[in-house]
């Protein structure tokens, strides 16, 4: 089975499984998503909904779209500071 994510969603899971992958080497790309998933649902930055055709998926929760909102402005700020 195919992981459904929105396309933010699956940036960050992606970008965590490549963090995380050699130190799991005992489990499959699928079993680590899974957990990072999880984990991210646990924090509130993902939530499960059903999609037009009634599946499972993924995406990210406005708490964490706001989240990286934030921090895309503050680096924004940052490079502002440099002459």
């Amino acid at each position: 089975m195919k992981q459904r994510m929105d396309n933010t969603l699956r940036f960050w899971v992606d970008a965590a499984y490549e963090h995380i992958k050699r130190e799991h080497g005992n489990l499959t790309k699928r079993q680590l998503v899974a957990q990072i998933l999880r984990k991210y649902e646990r924090r509130g930055d993902a939530m499960r909904c059903l999609n037009n055709q009634g599946k499972i998926s993924w995406k990210a929760t406005p708490q964490f779209l706001a989240m990286l909102a934030d921090a895309e402005r503050d680096a924004e700020d940052d490079l502002d500071d440099f002459p």
